[in-house]
């Protein structure tokens, strides 16, 4: 009997019930995608039926967490259901006991790619998706394509493109189970709107997955220990070879030990014995990495005890402090394992001695900005050679930030013909430079860089302001903006002629700018006793034709509303109407 048969023959009977009883839904259904379940909307509002699910998908679809359907032959399926597939001994990882938790940050529940995350963290990767962008399960082998093959392996991923096979439109993932041969695998899975379930998938059925996925899967084989050679004594160097591994091509990596201790920052192919290793045994270990595959480690062979002959340190000197300008950093020296006589202190910077720098503190000036700083420590005691200890090396020290003591402004008035002027400002340092780039409605004016802007009429409508740069040695430079300008505006005129008839007035009102022919906009045309009327300036020019008021004396309220470039303004005088 083949393995497939001797899965399938505890089955049957399981099968057959979970079919009689509509358990396996096998229509075709759609594919879709769906991120943690969202906040349930006001009674009111909730759509109904179709226009519902479509409106929970779209929403899920913008967070990348996917739920997706995949659906097989009948005769595929071996087991249906937690319950089912766990009493014939196909169970699901512990995903019945935790599928209502997200990993990878899939949907949880029922949906193929949270059950498939959940079986690669179940098998010790960490719950953090190992990719960006989207969740579906479409875009699993695409986007980690180093790790995607045609080769099946048990504790693989099962991937299926969109539309491919089983999957639709949001593509398909399993786990799988067993590799019958090349052309036939088990796999377990689950399926939004389905359950979970395990399935035989061959090459002829048309099933057959776009790729395997071999997240923690492939196996890295030790061949040969590493050797670790060189004499075991204080002040030598021992040296390891990497082993020897398949496949050949693995990156190994490097931890030595003392007395099955890991040393500090030993991870190198070569380490030199400190007086800290003194009577130690020590040890390397190399692990090989490959991706793709689960990392492997192998212990080399003890040395003997390392012999004596130098102080040792029994903790490492450290520094602390904040790696930026104008702090200052501390040297705990550290401890021995015999009392020296003496100490002394050496600060370094990418590896040079900083003159002057003897004592436990060390103030980050500006000339320090962007390098590393260390510092040894050296040890003296009567009989034994003097030992030096380095502090770890720091990460680069960080520029100094600029603080801002009077924000930049700009003073003046915004009309062509006038002169605008910037305060750049003060700052701490005292002594940072800045630099001005006048701006005109946000972008640079063309040589516009002094503190003074002399305002034309190209700069009519705009908004201006000015970029100040702040800049110093050491320090993070930093780039403010003032406030900006209101519009620039000329100041209009309004002229107004009056021709009086028999019954009417007609008025001519003429609106006129520097800078600007002709001006645009409205006149508000306001006359004691009532009358008012809002007209249009057509080349700078509206009428007005006053009827039907009594004969009178009245006061006349013209008023421009303004544009963009010409601002407001008013204008009074006397109209005489000749009644009706």
């Amino acid at each position: 009997m083949s393995l497939r048969s001797r899965l399938r023959a505890p089955l049957i009977a399981a099968a057959s019930a979970a079919l009689v009883g509509g358990l396996l839904a096998f229509a075709p259904a759609p594919a879709a995608t769906a991120s943690a379940a969202p906040a349930a909307a006001p009674k009111g509002d909730r759509p109904s039926g179709k226009a519902a699910m479509l409106a929970r998908e779209n929403r899920a679809a913008a967070d990348g967490l996917t739920r997706s359907r995949a659906v097989f032959a009948r005769s595929s399926y071996l087991c249906v259901g937690y319950k089912a597939c766990g009493q014939a001994g196909m169970g699901s990882g512990g995903y019945a006991a935790v599928s209502d938790k997200m990993y990878w940050r899939m949907y949880s529940g029922h949906n193929c790619t949270n059950y498939a995350a959940y079986r690669m963290v179940h098998s010790g990767l960490p719950n953090q998706r190992p990719w960006s962008g989207g969740g579906n399960a479409t875009y699993w082998g695409t986007s980690v394509p180093t790790i995607t093959d045609r080769t099946p392996a048990v504790g693989a991923v099962a991937w299926w493109k969109a539309n491919t096979g089983p999957a639709g439109s949001a593509g398909h993932v399993a786990y799988v189970e067993k590799v019958v041969d090349s052309d036939e695998i088990i796999i377990s899975q689950d399926s939004w709107g389905g359950d979970f379930s395990w399935a035989v998938v061959t090459k002829a059925s048309g099933n057959w997955p776009s790729g395997f996925i071999h997240f923690n899967d492939l196996k890295l084989v030790n061949k040969a220990a590493p050797v670790v050679s060189g004499v075991a004594k204080v002040g030598a160097t021992l040296t390891a070879s990497p082993g020897t591994w398949n496949p050949t091509d693995a990156k190994v990596s490097y931890q030595w030990f003392a007395n099955g201790v890991a040393i500090p920052s030993a991870t190198k192919s070569t380490l030199a014995l400190s007086g800290s290793l003194l009577g130690d045994v020590i040890k390397v270990r190399t692990t090989a990495a490959k991706a793709g595959y689960a990392a492997k480690a192998a212990t080399s062979a003890a040395t003997s005890a390392v012999l004596p002959g130098v102080l040792s340190s029994t903790r490492a000197p450290v520094i602390s402090g904040t790696l930026q300008v104008q702090h200052v950093l501390s040297l705990e020296t550290g401890a021995w394992n015999v009392a020296p006589d003496s100490t002394s202190v050496q600060w370094y910077v990418d590896g040079q001695p900083i003159a002057g720098a003897t004592v436990t503190k060390l103030r980050l000036t500006p000339d320090l900005a962007g390098r590393a700083i260390s510092a040894a420590v050296v040890a003296n005691r009567a009989y034994y050679d003097p030992i030096t200890v380095w502090a770890p090396t720091t990460a680069a020290v960080a520029p100094g930030t600029l603080r801002t003591t009077r924000a930049p402004a700009v003073s003046g008035t915004a009309k062509p013909g006038q002169v605008l002027t910037v305060d750049p400002g003060a700052y701490r340092p005292t002594d940072a430079t800045t630099t001005v780039q006048w701006l005109r409605d946000g972008q640079p004016v063309l040589n516009a860089t002094g503190p003074t802007y002399q305002v034309t009429a190209v700069d009519l409508g705009a908004q201006i302001s000015a970029s100040v740069t702040v800049s110093r040695a050491g320090f993070t430079a930093m780039t403010l903006t003032t406030p900006h300008t209101a519009p620039v505006r000329v100041t209009p005129r309004i002229r107004v002629q009056q021709l009086r008839g028999k019954h009417a007035v007609r008025l001519t009102i003429r609106v006129t700018a520097p800078y600007v022919s002709p001006v645009d906009g409205t006149v508000v045309v306001r006359v004691q006793g009532g009358f008012r009327k809002v007209v249009q300036l057509r080349h700078g020019v509206a009428r007005v034709r006053i009827v039907g008021m009594p004969k009178a004396k009245r006061a006349l309220s013209l008023s421009y509303r303004g544009n963009r470039t010409v601002a407001a303004v008013a204008r009074k005088g006397i109209v005489r109407t000749p009644g009706p």
